[in-house]
């Protein structure tokens, strides 16, 4: 497998590629992708994914948009499916300025089959759409309709608006897995350390983060997974911060790993974020929260491989 940056370049010939922006990679993206290695196998063709490097909105509005995968995890997840090539387009002011024509012209050149959801749109102002690429001479288009569940359409959206109110226990129906941050371990206040929960504070990055509270989880550092209880919030009994911090305590751990990277897998909302009148009511409510997060995480499906 191969990420190629489609600046000018050309996609390679006998090639069926699914296109979309795959914020996630979740069930109805990955229904695009195997409905394109399906294709491709049949008439023996090369496998490739188009997506682009930023959203859209990012550029459009000068949004400061937050990824259920940012880039790097993104490119990490496709690259497990088994694809020749990842091809990269760089979206900045000028490439949003595209005519569809212009789009498929500049990027798509030589592809010979594409595959893309059914409300799929690109170039200027969203412009081009399913029938623009069905209009195209040279380009067979695959159509993958609507996937549902729940009544909701399975989307980006829906798992964005999932994200942000805390029911994280129901990602995995509509992700195909449970919902993972990914950041650098940084200094931290260190006051967990002192009520004898040290617990270790991320850099969450781009990474959409869920609802304030505390959570049961896994987190993983350096290939292994540890039982954990996170939380999301401002600290507001111990030292209240400006800044929304995201930290977790692992379970029989003991390592100093500041500039280290791990994995915070989150399984359950347990409660919302609370201020206690004292250190000591602090403390006997993260005792509860522990007997509750390790009852959960018993029960939990998550595969610790």
């Amino acid at each position: 497998m191969r990420i190629q940056r489609l600046n000018g370049a050309k996609i390679e010939k006998n090639t069926v590629a699914a296109i979309g922006f795959f914020d996630g990679v979740h069930l109805a993206h990955q229904t695009l992708i195997q409905t394109m290695k399906a294709y491709a196998n049949t008439h023996q063709m090369r496998k490739a994914v188009i997506t682009f490097d930023v959203h859209p909105k990012s550029v459009l509005f000068g949004l400061e948009y937050k990824y259920i995968t940012p880039l790097s995890k993104k490119l990490e997840i496709l690259a497990s499916y088994d694809i020749d090539t990842i091809y990269l387009i760089e979206f900045d002011a000028e490439k949003a300025k595209l005519s569809p024509d212009d789009f498929i012209d500049h990027y798509l050149d030589g592809l010979q089959t594409i595959v893309c959801g059914f409300d799929f749109k690109f170039g200027h102002r969203g412009s081009g759409n399913i029938e623009t690429f069905k209009n195209h001479p040279s380009i067979k288009t695959i159509v993958v309709d609507e996937l549902t569940h729940d009544g909701y359409k399975i989307g980006s959206t829906h798992i964005r608006d999932l994200i942000m109110s805390g029911q994280v226990d129901d990602i995995k129906d509509t992700l195909g897995r449970h919902y993972t941050v990914r950041g650098t371990v940084i200094d931290g206040a260190k006051k967990g350390r002192e009520i004898g929960y040290p617990t270790a504070n991320i850099d969450p990055g781009d990474y959409s983060i869920p609802k304030k509270g505390v959570y049961a989880s896994f987190t993983k550092y350096h290939k292994r997974w540890y039982r954990s209880m996170s939380s999301i919030g401002h600290n507001p009994t111990l030292n209240k911060q400006h800044n929304l911090s995201v930290e977790s305590y692992l379970f029989d751990f003991d390592k100093i790993i500041y500039g280290e990277t791990i994995e915070i897998t989150f399984i359950k909302r347990l409660r919302d974020e609370e201020k206690y009148d004292s250190v000591e009511a602090l403390i006997d409510q993260i005792k509860k929260d522990e007997v509750a997060t390790l009852e959960v995480l018993k029960n939990s499906d998550f595969d610790l491989q």
